[in-house]
């Protein structure tokens, strides 16, 4: 779990954490980082990158499916962790609507390839070389996964690993699926 002064312990100021970390409450970051989905209660941030072969693909491209957007790095071992499950959730759900959008956080393709040969991804991965997208998006820790409705807004988030095999996480999910 993370408080604003755990943060702060390791270093960062203030004025360097994101929005979300500077206004919310400490029970609002446990919430977003504990064993559940927590809402999202901002404007969906805009998301707009290459996919591995250089073409930009945009969140309204999905519009009319459940995105799941998950932020990751090669480095990041509860990423490894998790994609394989969300791979497997994404194709049991693909025929009512669940869509997977890995965005690989500031490594280099040869990475981003030598990963995915390891632990493919079903779904569209995208690459945000330079962490702008992101920044926008607060993910402040990786894993960090938002759930979109059909709509193309962000719904639920979660900044850390999740236990994709719960009932709870798994619920949220298929709860979006069949609204």
């Amino acid at each position: 779990m993370i408080s604003r002064r755990l943060l702060l312990q390791s270093g960062l100021s203030l004025a360097a954490l994101p929005w979300y970390v500077r206004a919310a409450s400490d029970s609002a970051l446990k919430t977003a980082t504990g064993p559940d989905w927590a809402a999202w209660n901002a404007p969906t941030p805009p998301l707009a990158l290459p996919d591995l072969s250089g073409r930009e693909k945009k969140l309204s491209a999905w519009r009319g499916n459940v995105v799941i957007v998950s932020f990751w790095a090669t480095s990041c071992e509860p990423c490894r962790d998790e994609i394989p499950i969300m791979s497997t959730m994404a194709k049991r759900h693909r025929e009512e609507g669940l869509r997977l959008v890995a965005v690989n956080v500031g490594d280099s393709p040869a990475k981003i390839s030598a990963f995915l040969a390891k632990w493919p991804v079903a779904g569209t991965v995208l690459h945000d070389r330079n962490s702008t997208v992101s920044k926008q998006w607060d993910a402040v820790g990786l894993p960090a996964n938002y759930l979109v409705d059909r709509g193309g807004s962000v719904r639920y988030w979660h900044l850390g690993q999740l236990d994709w095999k719960s009932d709870r996480v798994g619920g949220v999910v298929t709860g979006m699926l069949r609204a």
